[in-house]
């Protein structure tokens, strides 16, 4: 069996747009905020994990610093450049 939830001091404005979006899917109001109870619930999850491996991906590797002044050319025409990335995918 579900828990049941009870919100007090709802500003009625907010009560009442809450009923007009659950009319406008077809959908009880109950069934409507189960729904997006679930959804905040769902992304709060999303949210926790992203938090979890984000910090996980930090820890175990180094950030690569960011310059402080603007790229400089390399010296290279684009043919050299791409003769180059081929190069490199073929000897791997």
């Amino acid at each position: 069996m579900g828990v049941t939830v009870q919100v007090r001091d709802l500003d009625p404005a907010v009560n009442d747009r809450l009923k007009e979006a659950a009319a406008a899917k077809g959908l009880s109001y109950s069934e409507y905020l189960r729904r997006e109870l679930t959804r905040i619930a769902e992304k709060l999850r999303i949210d926790e994990r992203w938090n979890e491996v984000s910090s996980a991906s930090r820890s175990t590797r180094e950030r690569p610093s960011v310059p402080t002044e603007p790229w400089r050319p390399l010296g290279m025409s684009t043919d050299e450049i791409v003769a180059s990335l081929h190069e490199d995918r073929d000897n791997r």
